[in-house]
C-alpha cells in the first residue's frame, strides 16, 4: 500500500477528491472536474479560432473509432520541426482529444510540432487491448516522424496517459535502439504505475470495464516491470512528476515509479509540482508564464 494511513482507498485513487480549489461549491470533487472539461475545450477551440494554429487529422488505427492523431504547428514550422508528443489521462475510461491541447499553444510558439493522441477508451476495448493499441501508436508516430526528418522527439503522459507512455519502454522490438536516438525527453505527469490495489475499485473501475484480474494488474503495472536495456537510452531524459495536491498515493506512485526507473539506470528526475492539483497541471499548460509551462521549456531547453 503507498499511503500506510489511508482509511479510504477508494477517495485516495480519485485525484478529484484532493484539489483545495472550488471548496466554496457544494461538491468540490464535481465542480474540478466540470472546470476542466470546460476550460481544455475552450483552449483547444482557441488554438485555430485565435492563435494562427493549425491542425491535421491522421489515423493509425481503424476506421470507425477513436484511434486518431492531430498534429498541430503554424506558418513558420518546417516539416523536420521537434515533434512533442502528448497522451492524455481519464482513467482509461474517459476524456478524448478535445480536452488534450492545452499544452500546444506555447509548444507551437516555440518552434515545435505537437502531436495529441486519442484511443479508444474502456469498455470498448480492454487495458491489455488498450495498451496493444498504444503500440501500434508508436509505430505510426515513429513512422511519421522518419517520413518528415524528425531527428527530436519528446513525448509526454498524463495520468493514465502516463501509464500507458510506459509501455515505450516495453516494446524493444518496435522502439529499436535507433529510434531511441531521436527521443529527448519521456516526461510522466501525475501518472498511476501500480495497478494492484486499484482494479478492484468500484469507482476507478465499475464492472470491471478495465478488464483487469490480479495477474493481469501486475502485468500492465510499470512499476514493476524489469527494465534491462537503459544504456540504450541514454540519449533521453526521465522526468516524473507529481502535484502537491493529490492525494499520497498518487505521490508516491510517481516517487516510486522514479526510483524504479533510476535504480534500472535510467537518468530519471523526480519533481513534485508545488500549488498544482491532478487537472490545473494540464490547464496551466497553456500559460507560457506559468510554472508548468516554464517547467517544460527547461526540460525542452527552449
Amino acid at each position: 500500500m503507498f499511503n500506510q494511513k489511508i482509511t479510504d482507498l477508494e477517495r485516495d485513487y480519485f485525484p478529484s477528491y484532493h484539489t483545495i480549489r472550488f471548496q466554496d461549491q457544494t461538491v468540490p470533487n464535481l465542480a474540478v472536474q466540470d472546470h476542466f472539461v470546460q476550460l481544455t475545450v475552450k483552449q483547444g477551440k482557441d488554438l485555430t479560432a485565435k492563435q494562427g494554429i493549425k491542425v491535421d487529422h491522421f489515423r493509425y488505427g481503424g476506421q470507425d473509432d477513436r484511434q486518431i492523431v492531430d498534429a498541430f504547428y503554424n506558418d513558420s514550422t518546417s516539416e523536420s520541426s521537434p515533434l512533442f508528443v502528448y497522451v492524455h489521462g481519464g482513467y482509461w475510461q474517459m476524456l478524448d482529444i478535445t480536452h488534450s491541447c492545452s499544452m500546444v499553444g506555447p509548444l507551437v510558439r516555440r518552434g515545435y510540432r505537437v502531436a495529441v493522441m486519442d484511443y479508444n477508451l474502456c469498455p470498448q476495448v480492454t487495458l491489455d487491448q488498450l495498451m496493444q493499441e498504444f503500440t501500434n501508436f508508436l509505430n505510426w508516430i515513429f513512422e511519421y516522424a522518419e517520413k518528415a526528418n524528425i531527428t527530436e522527439i519528446h513525448f509526454a503522459g498524463h495520468s493514465a496517459g502516463g501509464h500507458m507512455l510506459a509501455q515505450i519502454l516495453n516494446a524493444p522490438e518496435l522502439v529499436t535502439p535507433e529510434r531511441r536516438r531521436t527521443i529527448r525527453s519521456l516526461i510522466f505527469m501525475c501518472g498511476v504505475y501500480d495497478l494492484r490495489e486499484l482494479w478492484s475499485l468500484e469507482n476507478v473501475n465499475p464492472s470491471n470495464i478495465l478488464g483487469l484480474n490480479a495477474a493481469k494488474a501486475v502485468a500492465l503495472s510499470p512499476i514493476l516491470w524489469n527494465y534491462t536495456d537503459a544504456k540504450s537510452w541514454s540519449f533521453t531524459k526521465f522526468h516524473v512528476l507529481a502535484a502537491e495536491h493529490e492525494s499520497m498515493t498518487f505521490i508516491e506512485q510517481s516517487r516510486v515509479f522514479s526510483q524504479v526507473l533510476e535504480n534500472a539506470g535510467f537518468p530519471t528526475s523526480f519533481k513534485l509540482m508545488q500549488g498544482y492539483d491532478h487537472f490545473d497541471i494540464i490547464e496551466e499548460t497553456a500559460s507560457d508564464d506559468s510554472a508548468i509551462a516554464k517547467y517544460l521549456q527547461e526540460i525542452l531547453k527552449l
